[in-house]
């Protein structure tokens, strides 16, 4: 079964009702008047949030000490971004496991602001969670993404580069974790354009 057609048949606890659209041919989209067409657009998006909000939503309750926590650090969380991840993780044991994406917003006023861009990875690291995977390479512009896990519960973040590097430093991401980071250290630096820099800062 597809990733879209679990989210639309997904059965959470809570009662979240997906609206039924009509599907309709590309040819009978573009028949219709403007206003229809613009309508049933926005009626297709609101259904298809529904739907993945439906497929995490026995899932969030448990991570509201998490968001409590994130937004006590000054952290506004990304309501939009919050969903099932398109990417699955295997946990010890092998199970592959989709997880519940949940990461601050990043803003201009906010964008290089540790405490804020860090706020959910402090608070899964702090509530004992474990890092699985991490996605840290090229621009430092661009914010990481880390997957956490706690039994079979999974959340990807995003952080800083900089927290990476310090995560390296303490023992939570080494070169056993999955994804592509310095830790793995392949000899490829991962700014191209800044010399390896992050890399050896995280080099013994």
């Amino acid at each position: 079964m597809s990733l879209t057609a679990r989210r639309y048949t997904a059965k959470p606890a809570q009662r979240i009702e997906v609206p039924k659209v009509a599907k309709l041919s590309r040819e009978e989209v573009a028949r219709l008047p403007l206003l229809d067409r613009v309508l049933l657009e926005e009626h297709q998006r609101h259904a298809a949030r529904l739907a993945s909000v439906r497929c995490v939503a026995d899932k969030l309750t448990a991570l509201e000490g998490i968001v409590v926590a994130a937004q006590a650090a000054g952290a506004t969380i990304d309501i939009e971004a919050v969903r099932e991840s398109y990417l699955s993780y295997r946990l010890p044991g092998g199970r592959r496991v989709c997880g519940v994406v949940l990461k601050p917003c990043d803003t201009l006023s906010s964008w290089r602001d540790a405490r804020t861009q860090n706020a959910v990875a402090d608070a899964l690291l702090a509530a004992g969670w474990r890092v699985q995977a991490a996605e840290a390479h090229g621009s430092e512009v661009s914010r990481d993404r880390v997957v956490f896990t706690h039994g079979m519960r999974t959340v990807e973040t995003t952080c800083l580069r900089q927290w990476v590097i310090d995560a390296i430093e303490a023992g939570h991401i080494t070169a056993a974790t999955q994804g592509r980071h310095p830790a793995t250290d392949t000899g490829t630096p991962l700014n191209a354009g800044n010399e390896g820099a992050p890399r050896a800062a995280c080099a013994p």
